[in-house]
């Protein structure tokens, strides 16, 4: 094997191109098979509809030409752009009430056929009408619930409903208990189950699947499936989309959803107004009964010491007395409203308490003015004081109080929907086209990897280069058969092709086969051929008595004998029994050779079987007479072929090649393995042995892209059985 030249590792395109081309049927159904079971998949799935809708943020104003004092009350600003306003689309609380409104929580729904139901209602296949599908759908029947109330721990359960006639259901509880009903009317199961179904059509006998999901999860699932995205950048528009199965339902969802948006955006915008309403609310009482007092002891002092009656400057000391006080008031009112939504430590808090300081020094330097005068007119002096302050605090509280009531009822929100939602006409999900182009690139991989995946994994002899490069003489490319594959070796009898199908290529082949052996066994011993295989299959048998045949039909004498002594199936192409007496007969001295050799169906060709198996083949071979016989036959005959075993299997083809002129290794095109042949050569070389060439057996053009230069050959020139030439 000094001349055996190493497999090439490099990857090879064009011979890959050309092994792929080969198999392009193969390939394409692979590809028809998934492009089908991907179009069934997606028939299978559900059809998903999407709804859209948009929305605007909005500087935030009341719904009236308010004054401006009454807007800076309110505030301005969106109160938080895009980012904050999609956090509070997509929350729980916005989803909660959403499914609160539309009972989402409530699933109900006709019993639908696994895989099969949707493929049926997209093909418009009608309802088969048989017992065992009577409970299911595929086609429109609806079911609608208007109220269900069920125990904490049947939430999550199926409940079935089952129509009875036009206007009547059962139902069957998850305990195994049922109860009857009618369309409209509730069906109560005790305190802890209620059920009321407003529309139920489909056919008697139909099944319905309800069911109360928690609420919490389903908000959860909506906020989850919610998808919300700023249209451009910094537009202050937001997209709003949401995907259901039911068309109907998709819009009735987003709707729900942009509902509870604007309702919760209008409370948080009137939550401060109502705070600081809630707060003058509970101040309004007490500065009333401070004004009563305040007007109760003036009155009193006044009638104790008569009729006091203030200078002009100490009314107007009085008066500026008095607004210090009422602004003191304002201040400290303005500090509680703010102390509801803010620190102390807050700006805005401290530049309050700095006016309160500087408020508190003035009231405190007219209080020491003050102290000059008289005790009667000092004293009407400060109750005339607490008089006029509280009158102005309590007229400030009751002006307050009307200004926050008027913002209460004016706000509208900064919210302004600009589209309601709209579901789309056809549904989004699943997308057949892509699926099925997705199918049919899968169904290309799968069918290029199962071409050479196996080919990468097991190397296997693809051509005549692959025989040349191991050291090997390739005599023959035998084109593959149909007739000679259908018949295997379970079969009781085998055609001999040359005689059946002369015209055939894969004889062809073999009249090739024996032009090349008269030259390339010149210098044999004897006109005796040795024909084995690396393992069996290859198709050694096949090759013997076909090339026989083609060598009798030439008007040379042969015979072929079958020395496998363990698996022989030559008797098989003769139509012999299998008891019938062989070469392991003549071997044990039982029989004579001219016993057993017999006269095949064409003149000049002759059959030596193997015999009954015997228990010790390799020693019946290894015994002279084995070579007594063969140089018999060579005497009688011109040619003689034996029917080796495979080398791999038994050691049998060494022995054999000690008596006989050559021997040859078939090897079969995409089955031998490149490894099991490299090891027969190795085997057979290590017992003193060398194959004078191989056979390429069942050689396919089409699963190749090269070494088929005999069969393009032998195909090129070839006549069929009319004698016409292709």
């Amino acid at each position: 094997m000094s001349n055996k030249k190493d497999y090439d590792d490099e990857i090879d395109l064009a011979e890959i191109f050309h092994v792929l081309w080969a198999r392009k049927l193969f390939i394409a159904a692979f590809m028809v098979g998934f492009v089908i079971i991907g179009f069934l998949y997606a028939k299978s799935q559900t059809p998903i509809f999407q709804s859209t809708a948009l929305v605007q943020l909005e500087e935030r104003s009341s719904g009236g030409d308010l004054p401006a004092e009454l807007q800076s009350l309110m505030g301005s600003g969106s109160g938080g752009r895009a980012a904050t306003e999609i956090e509070i689309l997509k929350s729980r609380s916005v989803a909660s009430d959403a499914v609160n409104a539309l009972g989402l929580h409530i699933d109900a729904a006709p019993r639908a056929l696994p895989f099969l139901g949707n493929i049926f209602r997209h093909l418009g296949v009608p309802h088969f009408g048989t017992s065992w599908l009577k409970a299911y759908s595929w086609q429109s029947e609806t079911i609608e619930v208007g109220v269900l109330r069920v125990r904490s721990e049947w939430i999550g359960e199926e409940i079935v409903v089952v129509k009875t006639d036009e206007r009547s259901f059962d139902v069957e509880l998850p305990d195994g208990s049922s109860l009857s009903g009618q369309v409209g009317t509730p069906v109560a199961g005790g305190d802890d189950f209620a059920l009321r179904v407003d529309a139920l059509t489909g056919p008697v006998g139909r099944e319905y699947i309800v069911s109360s999901r928690d609420p919490v999860l389903i908000a959860t699932e909506l906020s989850e499936d919610l998808g919300v995205a700023e249209v451009g950048r910094q537009s202050s528009i937001l997209r709003l989309t949401y995907r259901h199965p039911d068309r109907a339902m998709a819009s009735g969802v987003l709707d729900a959803v942009m509902a509870a948006y604007v309702r919760q955006n209008i409370q948080r915008g009137a939550a401060s107004a109502e705070k600081s309403l809630q707060f003058i609310q509970e101040r309004l009482p007490d500065a009333e009964a401070q004004v009563q007092a305040a007007q109760l002891a003036l009155n009193s002092y006044q009638r104790s010491v008569s009729s006091v009656d203030l200078t002009f400057e100490t009314q107007q000391v009085l008066s500026s007395a008095a607004e210090i006080e009422t602004q003191l008031n304002d201040l400290k009112m303005q500090q509680a409203e703010l102390a509801l939504d803010v620190t102390p430590n807050h700006p805005s808090y401290k530049r309050l308490e700095e006016n309160r300081v500087i408020l508190e020094e003035r009231l405190a330097a007219i209080r020491e003015e003050t102290q000059g005068l008289p005790e009667q007119q000092l004293e009407v002096f400060n109750l005339n004081r607490d008089l006029q302050v509280a009158q102005e605090i309590y007229q400030s509280l009751l002006q307050r109080r009307q200004e926050l009531q008027v913002v209460r009822a004016s706000t509208i929100g900064n919210i302004r929907v600009i589209d309601n939602a709209l579901t789309e006409r056809f549904a989004v999900a699943p997308r057949t086209k892509i699926i099925v182009m997705l199918a049919a690139v899968l169904g290309l991989i799968t069918g290029v990897g199962a071409i050479l995946v196996p080919r990468m994994l097991r190397r296997t002899v693809d051509g005549v280069e692959d025989l040349e490069n191991l050291g090997l003489s390739v005599f023959a490319s035998v084109g593959f058969s149909k007739l000679a594959d259908q018949s295997s070796n379970k079969n009781k009898t085998m055609p001999i092709l040359a005689v059946d199908r002369p015209t055939d290529l894969s004889v062809e082949a073999l009249r090739s086969l024996r032009t090349s052996m008269h030259f390339g066994m010149i210098d044999a011993k004897s006109q005796s051929l040795a024909l084995t295989s690396p393992a069996p299959g290859v198709g050694k048998s096949f090759i013997s008595v076909n090339l026989a045949a083609v060598m009798a039909q030439a008007g040379t004498r042969v015979v072929v004998i079958d020395a496998d002594l363990r698996r022989g199936v030559l008797r098989k192409y003769f139509n012999c029994p299998r008891d019938t007496d062989g070469l392991s007969e003549v071997l044990a001295d039982d029989v004579k050779l001219e016993d057993v050799i017999r006269k095949g169906p064409i003149e000049n060709l002759f059959y030596v079987t193997s015999g009954h198996y015997p228990p010790n083949p390799s020693e019946l071979l290894m015994r002279p007479k084995f070579e007594q016989v063969i140089k018999q036959l060579s005497e009688q005959f011109d040619f003689v072929i034996v029917d080796a075993p495979p080398i791999l299997a038994v050691t049998d083809p060494v022995i054999l090649s000690k008596y006989v002129g050559a021997t040859m290794i078939a090897a079969r095109h995409k089955v031998t393995a490149a490894p099991e042949l490299e090891a027969a050569i190795r085997i057979f070389e290590a017992g003193g042995g060398k194959f004078i060439g191989a056979i390429l057996n069942g050689y396919k053009a089409e699963a190749s892209g090269k070494g088929g230069y005999y069969y393009y050959y032998n195909k090129r020139y070839a006549y069929d059985d009319k004698g016409s030439k292709e």
